[in-house]
C-alpha cells in the first residue's frame, strides 16, 4: 500500500535528510488551540511522528513562508488545519493543500480530506432550552463571532431557530459583533448598554466573548445572574475560574484533536476517510445562569478555591511575562536578547527555543531587497540562528545561513524529529523578521503569545538600528573610494560627506529615542542631565526635574490588553512633549510607565506650571480607564524637585528627591503633584 510507506520511511531516514512531520496550522496558541493540540499529540506521538505547529500572523495575513516552503519541499506528511481569523489566510492554506494533494483534515473548516466538527447543533439547542424553558429568558442579546467561521455561523443559526420554534423573534437591535474576542465584545456591549438595558440574557458564541460581556455588564452596574444571565461556548478554563462561573457548552476539544489526528494518519497510510465526523457536545451549567434564589453551597466553596489557585498561577505567569517585557526594553543587541531570554526560559515554561532571522547575518537586507524591486518572498529563502536553547543549556550552533524551509541548520535538525514544536512568526508593521520555534513544557498561554510580541518588537528595533549602522558604513566606504578616485571633484566629495553626516545623525537620533513612544529614552535623559548639571554648577541657576508615573497602569493593561496599553503610553508621551516650552527642556521615557522631564534654569513655580500643563493635556485626552480606582480616565502622579547644582552635589540627589516626591504623590491618593521637601545643598 503506497500510503503506508510514507509513515514507515520516517524512522529510516538518515540525520542528513530533512525531517518529515505532521503539521498543525492554528490562528494563535491560546487555550482553545492548546486543548486541540493536546488531543492531536496523544495520537501522533505514540507513532513516533514529530509535530510542528504553525501559528499565523495578524500583521501579515496570508504570508506563511516557512509553512509554504515545507509544503512544496515534501517535508510535510499531512496537515491539520483549524479555523483561522483571516479569511484570506484560511483560503490560501486550503488552496495550497488541495493543489499539492497532501493528506489533510480540517477542524471546524472544510478541506478536501477529512473534517472534524463540534456538535454545535445539540450543544446550542441544549443551551437555548436551558435559557428559554428553564430560566424563562425572553429578551436575549446575541454576541456574534466571525462572519466567515463555520462554527460561528452554525451556532447563530441554532440560536435563531430555537427562538423561532417558541414563537419568538430575534430583536436585531440586541445583536452585536464580538469577533470571538474579549475586548471587542466589551466595547460592543458597553455601546449597546448605553442605548438600552432591557435584555435579560446575553448569549455569546464563545467563552472569551462571554467574559467580555460579563465585564461590560458589571461595569454598567448590572448583576450577573440576578439582572442578566450570561452564557458562552467552548468551556475554557477562564470561564470556570471567573465569578460567577460561566455556563457554557463543552465541545470536547481534546477529542476533536484526537479524531483529527486519527483521520489524518489513516489518510497518510492511504486509507479513505468517510465524510465529516461530529463530536458530541455537552452543556456545562454554572452560576452565571443560576436563579436569584440559588443558595451558596459546598460546590461554590470548592469553585472559589479552584479560582484562587488558578489566579495564583496566572499571577505568577503574568509576573514572568512582565519581567520578560522589562528585560526586552533594555536590549540593544541580539546578544543581549539571547542572554535575557535564556535566563527566563524556565519561568516561561519553555524546554526548547530557537530564534531564526531571515537573510544573512550582518547584511543590510531586507531593506535593500525591498528597494531593489526583488520578489518579497525571496527574502525568506535563507535564515540564520540567533538563539538555540535546550533544557537549560545553549548548545553550539551554526551561525551561517541555512535554508529556512528546514527551520533549523543541519546540526540541529534532530530537534525536529521528536516532540511538538510551535512556530510563531516574528513581525512588526508588515515587516517579516523571522520566526521563533519553541516547545512548551508547561502550558502558559499568555507567556507564549507575549514571547512572540516582545521578541518581534525588540528584534525589529535592533534590526532597524543595525540597518542604519550598515547604511552608515556603506556611505563611509563610498566616501573613501570616491575621495581616492575623484580628488578633483570636490563637490562630489562634499555631497557624499553630507550624506554620511545625515546617516550618522539619523543613527544617533534613533539610538536616543524610545522605540515605543518616540520621545527621548533613558540614555538621552542621563546625558542631558549630566550636561546641564555641569552648566548649572558654573552659572548657579536652578535646575528642576519632574518624575511622572501613570496611575494603576498594570490594571489598565489587564483590562484593555498590551496593544491599547502601548497606545496609551504613546499618548502620555505626546502630552508630556507638548507641556514643555523651552528648546532645552527634555521629556523622556524613564522606564515602563514612568517618565521624566528635565527643566534647565527653572524654579519651583515654573516646574509646577509645566506639571499642571501636562495634567491638563492628559485630562483633555480622556483615555478611558474603567479599572482605575482614582478616576474614570487615565491619570498620572507627579513628583517635582528643584535645586541649585554645586560642585559638592551628585545629580543622583535631584533624581532621589523627585522620586520621593513622586512616592508622596502616590501615597496621598495619586492623580496629583507633590513638591520635594527642601534638603541640604552639599554633601557635608
Amino acid at each position: 500500500m503506497p500510503g503506508a510507506s510514507r509513515l514507515g520511511d520516517q524512522n529510516g531516514r538518515t540525520m542528513s535528510e530533512p525531517a518529515r512531520f505532521v503539521v498543525v496550522v492554528v490562528d494563535r496558541v491560546d487555550e482553545y488551540q492548546t486543548r486541540l493540540l493536546r488531543g492531536v499529540r496523544s495520537v501522533v506521538e505514540p507513532r513516533g511522528l514529530p509535530l510542528i505547529v504553525h501559528g499565523t500572523d495578524p500583521f501579515l495575513p496570508g504570508v506563511m513562508p516557512t509553512f509554504s516552503r515545507q509544503l512544496h519541499d515534501g517535508a510535510v506528511l499531512g496537515a491539520i488545519v483549524t479555523s483561522i481569523k483571516s479569511e484570506h489566510t484560511q483560503r490560501a492554506i486550503t488552496e495550497q493543500l488541495a493543489e499539492l494533494g497532501l493528506p489533510s483534515v480540517g477542524i471546524g473548516v472544510s478541506l478536501s480530506g477529512g473534517r472534524i466538527l463540534g456538535d454545535n447543533v445539540s450543544g446550542m439547542a441544549a443551551l437555548m432550552a436551558h435559557l428559554l424553558d428553564q430560566r424563562g429568558v425572553r429578551r436575549p442579546a446575541l454576541v456574534r463571532g466571525l462572519p466567515h467561521q463555520p462554527d460561528s455561523m452554525e451556532r447563530e443559526a441554532i440560536f435563531r431557530r430555537e427562538l423561532l420554534r417558541r414563537g419568538m423573534v430575534v430583536d436585531e437591535s440586541l445583536v452585536v459583533e464580538g469577533e470571538f474576542n474579549q475586548d471587542a465584545t466589551y466595547r460592543a456591549m458597553r455601546e449597546l448598554l448605553g442605548a438600552r438595558r432591557d435584555m435579560d440574557c446575553v448569549v455569546a458564541l464563545n467563552d472569551l466573548s462571554a467574559l467580555g460581556a460579563m465585564s461590560a455588564l458589571v461595569d454598567a452596574g448590572l448583576i450577573v445572574p440576578d439582572d442578566v444571565v450570561v452564557t458562552g461556548f467552548d468551556n475554557e478554563q477562564a470561564g470556570a475560574r471567573t465569578w460567577p462561573g460561566l455556563t457554557t457548552v463543552d465541545p470536547r476539544l481534546e477529542e476533536q484533536g484526537r479524531l483529527a489526528a486519527t483521520q489524518l494518519l489513516q489518510a497518510i497510510e492511504g486509507n479513505p476517510v468517510l465524510g465529516p465526523t461530529t463530536v458530541p457536545a455537552r452543556l456545562v451549567m454554572r452560576r452565571s445562569t443560576a436563579s436569584p434564589d440559588a443558595g451558596f453551597d459546598l460546590d461554590d466553596t470548592e469553585a472559589a478555591l479552584d479560582m484562587a489557585r488558578a489566579a495564583n498561577t496566572e499571577v505568577a505567569t503574568l509576573d514572568a511575562v512582565l519581567e520578560l517585557n522589562r528585560s526586552m526594553m533594555t536590549c540593544a543587541s541580539f546578544e543581549q536578547v539571547v542572554r535575557e531570554l535564556t535566563f527566563r526560559m524556565d519561568r516561561l515554561g519553555l524546554g526548547r527555543c530557537f530564534i531564526a532571522m531571515y537573510g544573512m547575518p550582518g547584511e543590510e537586507e531586507p531593506s535593500a531587497l525591498a528597494s531593489s524591486g526583488a520578489d518579497p518572498e525571496l527574502r525568506h529563502d535563507t535564515a540564520h540562528l540567533v538563539l538555540a536553547y535546550r533544557d537549560g543549556q545553549v548548545p553550539p550552533f551554526e551561525r551561517d545561513a541555512f535554508e529556512s524551509r528546514f527551520l533549523l541548520p543541519p546540526k540541529l535538525r534532530e530537534e525536529l524529529r521528536h516532540g511538538m514544536l510551535i512556530v510563531q512568526p516574528l513581525s512588526v508593521a508588515e515587516r517579516d523578521l523571522g520566526y521563533v520555534l519553541f516547545e512548551q513544557r508547561r502550558i502558559l498561554v499568555t507567556a507564549s503569545e507575549v514571547l512572540r510580541m516582545d521578541l518581534s518588537r525588540t528584534l525589529h528595533a535592533i534590526a532597524t538600528n543595525e540597518d542604519l549602522t550598515n547604511h552608515a558604513e556603506t556611505l563611509e566606504r563610498l566616501v573613501a573610494r570616491r575621495t581616492r578616485q575623484l580628488e578633483t571633484e570636490v563637490m562630489t566629495r562634499r555631497r557624499a560627506e553630507r550624506d554620511l553626516q545625515h546617516a550618522n545623525a539619523e543613527l544617533q537620533r534613533s539610538l536616543a529615542l524610545d522605540g515605543l513612544t518616540r520621545i527621548s529614552n533613558r540614555g538621552a535623559f542621563q546625558q542631558h542631565l549630566e550636561h546641564h548639571w555641569t552648566m548649572h554648577v558654573a552659572t548657579g541657576e536652578e535646575l528642576a526635574l519632574l518624575m511622572v508615573d501613570v496611575d494603576l497602569f498594570k490594571a489598565y493593561n489587564d483590562r484593555y490588553g498590551h496593544l491599547l496599553g502601548d497606545e496609551t503610553l504613546r499618548t502620555v508621551a505626546a502630552c508630556l512633549q507638548q507641556s514643555v516650552r523651552d528648546p532645552e527642556d527634555l521629556a523622556c521615557r524613564y522606564g515602563g510607565e514612568e517618565f521624566a522631564v528635565i527643566l534647565p534654569r527653572t524654579n519651583s513655580q515654573g516646574a509646577r506650571a509645566v506639571a499642571e500643563r501636562f495634567r491638563f493635556l492628559l485630562a483633555d485626552a480622556a483615555i478611558p480607564h474603567d479599572a482605575s480606582t482614582v478616576a474614570r480616565t487615565v491619570t498620572a502622579s507627579i513628583g517635582v524637585a528643584v535645586l541649585r547644582p554645586t560642585a559638592g552635589l551628585d545629580p543622583v540627589r535631584l533624581i532621589d528627591a523627585a522620586d520621593r516626591a513622586l512616592y508622596r504623590a502616590k501615597s496621598l491618593g495619586r492623580n496629583r503633584i507633590a513638591m520635594a521637601e527642601r534638603f541640604p545643598q552639599s554633601e557635608s
